[in-house]
């Protein structure tokens, strides 16, 4: 993964996004140390879903039926993403729990290109997009990408290796869009890769090599790409509840959590939790909730840096200096993840 990663160094140079994201962790950093370019201490995340399917499209269910499954189901909210389409939320958000759950405006912008489907969800946007063919894939992305933006949403590339379709390069030659899938859900997305092709999240690994994490870099998120809610059906299930993010807020509106996908304040998870992210100067920890639980600290590159066992509940990472960034891996004794944004440093 790092070899093949650093190699792509020679496809394009260093990309910074702006965006501000300033925290309040205290703490410093001695002179002449390294340190991350921004400070954070997050104590309360809000879970949802970012890439649903409903009877509006090619899901098995009623879109009330869905967002009744998330709402019942510990989430705080869930995007509702159909196919070319966007849903008007206030038709299915419940009044009586708006200040609780949250409907949040999506639809999955449907495109073909060089004979491989291309799919960038659309969050937060104010009409439908729709999507439509292109002679390449990078013109797909860059198109689709920019009508989200000009929709005031945010953009979220979906599952490269659905079909095979995007490579490291397709996603280095488009904008840098605020998210992309690293785990889903979804049986035939081939999230892990394969012998000869890379998982979702070296894919990441290899975009953030390239264009680093200033700014905030691209975040992988996690998601269901639901299809079935009900059982019965005769194909491997695209069943809730089997990838999620958790958004920094303290607050489940509407406002909240699109203001913190624009920014990228959020973790994802196949089914990992944590209780608390943090970065001090040039130290980065985080809190697993599972006991027996292993901590990552991941560099350009998709290098691992340090590996942790959390003594007293924390894992603590210090930069040595020449990270680029950092990110956290973590895994459960049962094999489900976590994994944090990616953070960028400064040298001194």
């Amino acid at each position: 993964m790092f070899i093949g990663a650093v190699a792509l160094l020679a496809l394009a140079g260093r990309a910074e996004r702006a965006s501000s994201d300033s925290g309040s962790a205290p703490g410093g950093h001695g002179p002449g140390r390294p340190r991350f370019e921004k400070a954070l201490d997050v104590q309360v995340f809000q879970r949802g879903n970012i890439h649903t399917h409903t009877s509006l499209s090619d899901g098995d269910s009623e879109p009330r039926d869905v967002v009744r499954w998330y709402r019942e189901n510990g989430y705080s909210f869930v995007a509702l993403t159909d196919h070319n389409q966007r849903v008007d939320p206030a038709m299915f958000q419940d009044p009586s729990s708006a200040s609780k759950f949250a409907v949040i405006p999506g639809e999955e912008v449907t495109m073909w290109a060089e004979g491989k489907a291309v799919h960038v969800n659309a969050l937060c946007t104010r009409a439908t997009i729709g999507g439509g063919a292109f002679l390449t894939k990078g013109e797909a992305l860059k198109w689709a990408i920019g009508r989200v933006w000009a929709e005031g949403g945010v953009a979220l590339i979906n599952h490269p290796n659905f079909d095979w379709s995007l490579s490291a390069g397709d996603l280095l030659a488009a904008p840098a869009a605020e998210l992309l899938e690293i785990h889903s859900g979804h049986p035939y997305v081939y999230t892990d890769g394969d012998a000869t092709r890379l998982s979702h999240e070296a894919l990441w690994d290899a975009v953030l090599t390239v264009r680093g994490a200033a700014g905030g870099g691209i975040v992988g998120v996690a998601v269901d790409d639901l299809h079935q809610l009900t059982a019965g059906s005769g194909a491997p299930p695209a069943g809730p509840g089997r990838g999620f993010i958790e958004v920094f807020s303290r607050e489940a509106s509407r406002v909240a959590i699109c203001s913190a996908l624009a920014r990228g304040r959020l973790y994802a998870s196949s089914g990992a939790r944590l209780r608390r992210i943090a970065l001090a100067g040039d130290a980065f920890s985080v809190w697993p909730v599972a006991a027996g639980a292993v901590v990552e600290f991941v560099g350009r590159g998709g290098r691992v840096l340090e590996r942790q066992q959390p003594a007293e509940g924390r894992a603590t990472y210090r930069l040595r200096g020449g990270e680029r960034y950092v990110r956290a891996r973590i895994t459960r004794p049962d094999g489900k993840r976590a994994w944090t944004p990616a953070y960028a440093t400064v040298e001194p």
